[in-house]
């Protein structure tokens, strides 16, 4: 999946904070504005210091306290550059737990800081089992804001809002136009974006008095494209501010049509008579990505004020079983924040279908930060709140489209009306380049060797990072959904038809992503199929195909079990790589990786993940205190220990059986070489931190007295790189038990909110 290596071509400069609703966007290639005020040059001195000389960290704002009848969770809204006036919508995703809000309740707001109300409005996304809100789209009226001002906010139980904007009257005067050119010259093909909002039916994703928003898609005639596989996909949103907002997305990833291919073009979006998006010189866009940029205008065509950053509550997310438990109290690093800044302020940054710092060869080795449940940049948002960040990783999700695992069928998903390539409709296709000819492959193939090569991407399950789901989860950008659930159901098919379970029966034929396979590999897919099926939209057309991929796997392994315990012994608890080929030893840090994608659906009231954790304590736990067992305690982190007796059969022979004791898998290490001993030679990387991990995990899920024992020596051990720092610089791992922070004196307490003011 080799490119052309390509340059991107010049596209307007935009403000780099493109969450919540906030980017904005100008023509030609100098920034201006806001952007321009943002940019930083490089940065040659050490980093900061604090006092006693360790690095400086950025420590999260305090959040206002519950503390009235009926209050759920606190947030903070922080001006941006430019300031926001009175009355500025700011819309963003937020996360409830069970039984917060009961089917039938409404949500309010009110200022922390003296109890005022502010308009608020709730559009349900997706639901708990009990009928509760799970998940929401949020739109709030805020207050004036200047830049770097921050305000309180108490979300609530109450009153439902009032009725919706009308958008035959919020478009009435306004124009939103988008222009696909030929690459060659020629009249551009435009798609009136307001007429075809207004004919839209279905469900609105946002519908109130403060937002109104529909969706809008159509294919763009191969002779403008020139290509038939590329789609408009537009979000457009009329906002009680008087804003005018268009999320625009070119998708070239319609598969399986004639004359599809790599697309090549022009094109241009007009907001309210200004040219909001340019892209001046032919872009060549190649197929199964797209590429997208959220923009705000005014009535009379100026940019439209950009909304406050909001600055969710992580622990009250924690609680929702929406994210881990990340630890507060370390902070992040401002070296590093400052890096994000630096990166977004180089010309290529605003460049479409660029890859924003993602690593395009996946499969590249070492302990890399976009590598864990979620990626560096996004755990810094999410534990620090600083703009930096979210602007940082709201930018990748957007260039998480680049990527080419975006497969769509336009016969596809619950009603046929359009989704994701699925195993269900394409039994038979595996949309690797060896998948052959149609049905088994696609009729685009991509990559090395092909005319539809894909833009320098090499997508590897075993080390795909999760780009979308947390930036999905805090601004309820409907875009980034469509990223998460395309990654989802990659997934599945991008595994070999044959490896797939077809020797298999029941739920699991056609659909396992599990078996045979590094185990990082089933992790990764596996965090990818759960969590887009936990937060899609009950009424999307993915989420029943995911939810059925995701509980087949789960129900497969919790079967193995009693097998796998009788093969492995006292050891138990392992997940066993049955691969092709044999591997003489297991690496525990894999183990590791998959616990915490088994506790993200165990917390998420996963029954086979939790009974399959609870299984995988006596390894994940048990090495820890295996010493008197034959196993020294260093190397219950190691890169990785013997597991087979040497020499190994030669495949396809049955495989040799596995050491079924501490004592074996012990001195097998030694004699290897491999073994810490009482050091900790063989341990050079994110081991330790990820053996904390898994541990942090089971005590939050089990409440294990061996667990907090040996995350309590583990801690104290010495072990590279487990210091405060590294977890402040690379926070993807920086997960806790509850009540446990590394740092408890500087663990951020909330503030407390005033009372409700009578209206």
């Amino acid at each position: 999946m080799n490119g052309d290596g390509e340059g991107p071509l010049p596209l307007g400069r935009r403000a780099a904070l493109g969450l919540l609703g906030a980017t904005l966007a100008g023509c030609g290639d100098r920034p201006e504005g806001p952007a321009a005020a943002r940019a930083q040059p490089a940065q040659r001195r050490p980093p900061p210091q604090a006092a006693g000389g360790m690095p400086a960290v950025v420590m999260p704002v305090p959040v206002p306290c519950p503390g009235q009848p009926g209050d759920l969770v606190g947030l903070v809204l922080e001006g941006l550059e430019g300031g926001s006036p009175a009355a500025t919508v700011v819309v963003f995703g937020q996360a409830f737990r069970v039984g917060d809000l009961p089917r039938g309740a409404g949500l309010t707001a009110r200022l922390a800081a003296d109890g005022r109300p502010l308009p608020a409005q709730l559009d349900v996304q997706t639901r708990h089992p009990d009928g509760s809100v799970r998940f929401g789209v949020v739109s709030l009226a805020a207050p004036a804001l200047r830049p770097g001002a921050r305000a309180g906010v108490m979300l609530a139980v109450g009153e439902a809002a009032g009725g919706p904007l009308a958008l035959g009257t919020a478009f009435a005067g306004r124009s939103a136009v988008l222009e696909v050119a030929p690459a060659e010259g020629g009249e551009p093909w435009r798609a009136d974006l307001l007429a075809l909002a207004q004919a839209v039916g279905g469900r609105p994703w946002q519908s109130g008095p403060l937002v109104t928003q529909v969706r809008v898609a159509a294919p763009v005639p191969a002779a403008a494209a020139g290509s038939a596989s590329l789609r408009l996909v537009a979000d457009i949103a009329a906002r009680a501010d008087g804003s005018l907002w268009v999320d625009c997305w070119l998708r070239n990833d319609i598969a399986m049509r004639p004359n599809g291919g790599a697309a090549t073009y022009r094109m241009r979006l007009m907001l309210d008579g200004r040219e909001a998006l340019r892209v001046a010189e032919p872009l060549r866009h190649w197929q199964y990505s797209g590429w997208g940029r959220l923009l705000g205008s005014r009535a009379g065509g100026d940019a439209a004020a950009t909304p406050p950053l909001v600055r969710h509550d992580p622990a009250y997310l924690a609680e929702t079983a929406a994210v881990a438990r990340y630890d507060l109290s370390t902070g992040v690093d401002e070296a590093s924040l400052q890096r994000m800044a630096q990166a977004q302020a180089q010309p290529a940054w605003a460049q479409p279908l660029g890859n924003r710092g993602i690593e395009q060869k996946m499969g590249a080795p070492g302990a890399r930060p976009d590598l864990g449940q979620t990626t560096m940049w996004q755990a810094a948002w999410l534990i620090s709140g600083d703009p930096r960040a979210a602007a940082h990783a709201v930018d990748q999700a957007e260039a998480a489209g680049a990527v080419p695992w975006h497969f769509w069928d336009p016969a596809g998903g619950a009603e046929g009306r359009g989704g994701w390539m699925d195993e269900r409709r394409w039994p038979e296709l595996w949309v690797d380049g060896r998948g052959g000819r149609p049905p088994r492959g696609l009729l685009q193939p991509f990559g090395s060797g092909t005319s539809n090569r894909g833009g320098n991407w090499g997508t590897i399950p075993s080390h795909q990072p999760n780009l979308s789901y947390l930036p999905f989860l805090l601004t309820g950008r409907r875009a980034f959904l469509d990223n998460l659930t395309a990654q989802g159901c990659w997934n599945v098919l991008e595994n070999w038809p044959a490896n797939r379970g077809y020797d298999e029966q029941g739920p699991i034929r056609g659909i396992n992503i599990v078996k045979n396979r590094q185990l990082r590999t089933a992790a990764w897919s596996m965090r990818q199929v759960g969590e887009a099926a936990w937060i899609a939209p009950d009424d999307d057309p993915h989420r029943a195909y995911l939810r059925e991929v995701e509980a087949a796997n789960w129900g497969w392994i919790r079967a193995k079990l009693p097998d796998w315990t009788a093969l492995q012994g006292d050891v138990h608890g392992y997940i066993l790589w049955t691969g092709f080929g044999y591997n003489p030893s297991i690496s525990p840090w894999q183990q590791d990786y998959f616990a915490s994608t088994a506790a993200a659906s165990a917390r998420r009231g996963g029954e086979d993940a939790r009974a399959i954790l609870s299984w995988m304590t006596n390894f994940i736990v048990g090495r820890f205190h295996a010493e008197a067992k034959g196993l020294p305690r260093h190397d219950s982190v190691n890169y990785t220990l013997a597991l087979f007796p040497t020499p190994l059969p030669q495949f396809p022979e049955p495989p040799a059986k596995p050491f079924k004791t501490w004592a074996e898998i012990g001195k097998a290490t030694q004699d290897r070489g491999t073994s810490n001993g009482d050091g900790w030679a063989q341990s050079n990387g994110e081991y330790a931190r990820l053996g904390l991990l898994s541990l942090a995990l089971m005590i939050e899920i089990f409440d294990l007295e061996e667990a907090k024992q040996a995350y309590t020596w583990l801690a104290g051990s010495g072990a590279p790189y487990i210091q405060q720092q590294v977890f402040a610089r690379m926070p993807q791992h920086n997960i806790v038990p509850r009540g446990m922070p590394r740092i408890p004196a500087r663990q951020p307490r909330c503030i407390a909110a005033a009372a409700p003011r009578a209206t």
